[in-house]
């Protein structure tokens, strides 16, 4: 009988005590505890590991770091073990193994879930796989992580069985199986358990039992995407106590392959570059090699490269065929990469029909491009268009019919023939081409000139970047101009003429503008006239808007010109019989204008609100308007700003706000009418709001009132600087000026009595009346009313002096009072004064009674009654 070391030491010791016949003394040595744990880590190849350590702890509660010494393979594998030993006969231990590279950074962590179980005698095995705690980044699958296999003992006699279970996951998630293979033995497996038996030798084959040699047991783990993973070690086969070897014990994980996807088009005879990517998480140190093949007659390009060129020589049936890569690591694993084509002779759209809405254009105008087309195969089509020149907007169609836009704004160079180019593409990849071209009549771009930037969108043309002109930029019709915070600057520099016309405006009868600055640079002093005169933006027989723009600097010789041009915004609708437009003007900045901020002339329904305008203080070269309206203009000017429009010249005052019309301007001009000129700033101009209607050469006004009402402005000069200076001047008929607030001395006849007015109204006839200038109220009983207002008018209904500027007030409620404090807190009034600038008086009213309130006003021996509501 051989007996096994520990139990030998035993028994000698045994003997030893009964030979000398003193049984109570115990033997003079310890025989350590014979079982233990042999812990093997196996790293992948690639990994920079320097320090291996397993954390032990005991069943007590004791804890120990064991260090792993390295063994190297002849070929660069590396494999780490140690033996712990127990505190107690058959514990159970806790274990962790942590690998750190030369920087101390963990590179690889493993906590078996499970104790280990420690045999009394035996050694068993663990075999461990410490990697890091995430998986490889931008892969869709990984490998299957082995965690660990064991087995109750690393020595197994000749002819003896020992079981050997595994533990694995997959980050994904994935079902596994589990293939094991050994060196010698049989195996009887199921899934992670398997029970292996040693083999025997024949009695006659020389084999020592005692030191037989180690067997190599290798277990695959796959997940069901096919990715794969290996794990094989050692275990000792004999009877003599020997750890068996660390030779060739490794770890490895196949390279995973990126999904086949679907069938990618391949015409007949043309090269594929395989873009499929196969990555091994083992890193670097594992290289790929790869075996390209196709179910479908061609040629690669060098078959063993990782993305090969394919040429497909012949077409397969139903046009299928897969390019399959058989890839290998250097550790023996292996996968294979497919990739789907889809072969076909070309065979390209035929394009059916195209049209094209103009066979030539002007800057700004839209040309429409139409093609129609059908594949042969009824593949899916692109549509792709481009142009040499000009803005192409978005493409629409249905798959089988496409439509684009095309224009230019400026304009074209002098050797550009525009050509719109049409790409259709189908599925497969075959195309067929179409060209459109146009005829440019617009104007050639000058010595130095480019065309403007811009992108053409639905609904709007957008500039790209800051732009230089030599002449007009036009708006193609129905779109919106976005300058996206870019400017249009107008020049003559190279273009050997002097600029004229607008620097944007319209093509057609729609047109709007926002975000941009329009300005221009060093214009010659050359007076044009008509359509010639400078403009920055300009809409002729157009309705639109123009919002949050900038328009400045829109003059000549460096604004010492005296020419009758320079309009920062200039809208014209006045062609005999001209449908009325609308147009708004909203939140623009004008300043540094020629002549005029705003021109609004002809039937056009205006909206000019919350813009600043200014025309930068006096000058002697030019009467300056801020707003004029002329010739038909009907709508609203409200809360503007209006500053600076002073000139000093004894003929002539510039106003902020002019408004003017009838046959005294030339024969067929039309008045405005309905105009609501209200809350505006006008600050520093000769004459704040000039109302300058006339019908005939004596400057008569209109014989019936045109509904202008001029309310609640603010006007202020402080001090003369032209001849003539008024806050507002009327020469209309019935219109309504009131609640208007006037201040400063620019507009104190007391301080100037021979320049200046405050109200200079043409009146008609000495006869007066007294009229209410607010529209009738509705009141709650015993609160205060809305402001009303009375003044002192001519028999026409003109603004005018009473002979004692004083009106009576009387009311039908014996128990109404009248005050002059809009909350009525002060004592109630029975007379106001009209001793003020504006020449009305504003009271409120309170009533003790709800029905209908009459109010009594009399001045100069005459009355008005005015019926409110009281509720």
């Amino acid at each position: 009988m051989t007996l096994k070391p520990a139990n030998a030491l035993l028994l000698v010791g045994a003997l030893l005590s009964t030979l000398s016949g003193c049984v109570e003394d115990e033997p003079f040595f310890t025989a350590p505890l014979a079982g233990g744990a042999r812990v093997v880590a196996v790293l992948p190849r690639s990994s920079d590991a320097v320090v291996v350590t397993a954390s032990v702890t005991h069943a007590s509660g004791a804890t120990e770091s064991k260090a792993l010494t390295p063994r190297t393979d002849p070929d660069g594998g590396v494999a780490w073990s140690t033996v712990v030993k127990p505190e107690s006969p058959e514990e159970e231990l806790q274990l962790a193994v942590d690998a750190v590279n030369g920087a101390d950074a963990v590179v690889g962590t493993l906590s078996l879930d499970a104790g280990v179980k420690l045999p009394l005698y035996e050694e068993a095995l663990v075999v461990v796989v410490p990697l890091p705690e995430t998986g490889l980044p931008g892969l869709a699958n990984h490998a299957p992580r082995i965690r660990e296999v064991r087995a109750p003992s690393s020595i197994v006699a000749p002819g003896d069985t020992v079981r050997l279970s595994a533990q694995a996951s997959d980050l994904e998630g994935d079902a596994l199986t589990y293939a094991w293979t050994a060196s010698s033995g049989t195996l009887d497996c199921v899934d992670a358990a398997c029970s292996w038996t040693a083999a025997t030798p024949e009695p006659d084959a020389g084999v020592d039992l005692e030191f037989a040699h180690d067997a190599l047991i290798r277990l695959s783990v796959t997940d069901a995407q096919g990715a794969e993973s290996s794990l094989q070690f050692r275990i000792g086969v004999g009877t003599a106590r020997a750890p068996p070897t660390l030779a060739y014990t490794r770890f490895n994980r196949s390279p995973v392959t990126s999904a086949a996807g679907a069938p990618q088009p391949v015409r007949l005879n043309a090269p594929f570059q395989v873009q499929a990517t196969v990555t091994d998480e083992d890193g670097p140190g594992d290289v790929l090699t790869y075996a390209w093949t196709a179910t479908c007659e061609g040629t690669f390009l060098d078959a063993t490269a990782a993305q090969p060129v394919f040429t497909p020589t012949a077409a397969p049936p139903e046009c299928g065929c897969q390019l399959k890569g058989a890839v290998k690591d250097s550790s023996g694993g292996s996968a294979e990469q497919v990739v789907n084509l889809c072969v076909r002779a070309e065979a390209p759209p035929v394009i059916d029909d195209t049209s094209q809405s103009a066979p030539s254009a002007l800057a700004g105008d839209r040309v429409t491009f139409t093609a129609k087309a059908t594949d042969p195969r009824g593949e899916a089509m692109t549509f792709a268009w481009t142009s040499n020149a000009g803005a192409l907007g978005t493409a629409v169609g249905d798959g089988t019919t496409s439509s684009v836009d095309w224009t230019e704004l400026t304009c074209l160079p002098a050797d550009v023939t525009p050509t719109v180019v049409l790409l259709v593409t189908n599925a497969s990849g075959a195309s067929t081409q179409h060209s459109f071209t146009v005829t440019w009549s617009g104007r050639r771009c000058g010595p130095g000139e480019t065309p403007c930037a811009i992108t053409l969108s639905p609904g709007q043309v957008t500039l790209r970047e800051d732009c230089v002109v030599q002449s007009a930029v036009f708006i193609p019709d129905g779109l919106t101009f976005n300058g996206g915070g870019h400017t249009l600057t107008a020049s003559e520099d190279g273009a050997g003429t002097n600029f004229k016309g607008a620097v944007l405006r319209n093509r057609g009868a729609v047109a709007n503008v926002r975000d941009v600055t329009v300005t221009a640079r060093n214009i010659s002093d050359v007076c044009d006239g008509d359509t010639d005169r400078l403009r920055g933006i300009l809409l002729e027989g157009a309705s639109g808007t123009i919002e949050d723009t900038v328009v400045e600097g829109l003059n000549q010789a460096n604004n010492a010109s005296g020419c009758q041009e320079g309009f920062a915004i200039d809208v014209r609708n006045s062609a005999a019989g001209a449908t009325p437009v609308s147009v708004v003007l909203r939140g623009n900045q004008l300043t540094g204008y020629q002549k005029a901020g705003v021109v609004m002339l002809g039937r056009v329904v205006a909206t000019v609100e919350d813009n600043v305008i200014d025309g930068l203080g006096v000058t002697d070269r030019i009467a300056r308007v801020g707003i004029q309206l002329a010739h038909g203009v009907s709508g609203q000017v409200r809360g503007n700003q209006v500053n600076n429009n002073a000139y000093a010249f004894e003929r002539d005052s510039a106003s902020g706000i002019m408004v003017l019309g009838g046959a005294y301007y030339g024969a067929g001009r039309e008045l405005c009418h309905d105009l609501l000129i209200q809350d505006n700033v006008l600050t520093e101009n000769d004459v704040g709001i000039n109302l300058l209607q006339a019908v005939d050469s004596n400057f008569t006004p209109p014989a019936t009132p045109q509904n202008i009402q001029v309310l609640g402005n603010t006007l202020s000069k402080a001090d003369l600087t032209a001849s003539y200076q008024a806050a507002i001047a009327d020469n209309g008929t019935a219109n309504l000026l009131s609640r208007n607030r006037i201040s400063g001395d620019g507009y104190d006849p007391d301080v100037y009595p021979s320049n200046v007015l405050a109200l200079d109204v043409a009146t008609q006839g000495a006869e007066r009346q007294v009229g209410f200038a607010t529209p009738a109220r509705t009141l709650d009983v015993g609160t205060c009313s809305e402001v009303l207002a009375v003044q002192g008018w001519d028999l026409a209904g003109n603004l005018a002096p009473l002979s004692v500027p004083e009106v009576t007030l009387a009311a039908s409620d014996p128990g109404a009072t009248f005050h002059l404090l809009p909350d009525c807190s002060d004592a109630p009034v029975t007379v106001v004064s009209l001793k003020n600038p504006q020449r009305e008086g504003l009271f409120y009213v309170k009533a003790a009674t709800a029905g209908p309130l009459t109010l009594t006003a009399t001045g100069d021996g005459a009355s008005k009654t005015q019926e409110q509501t009281v509720r």
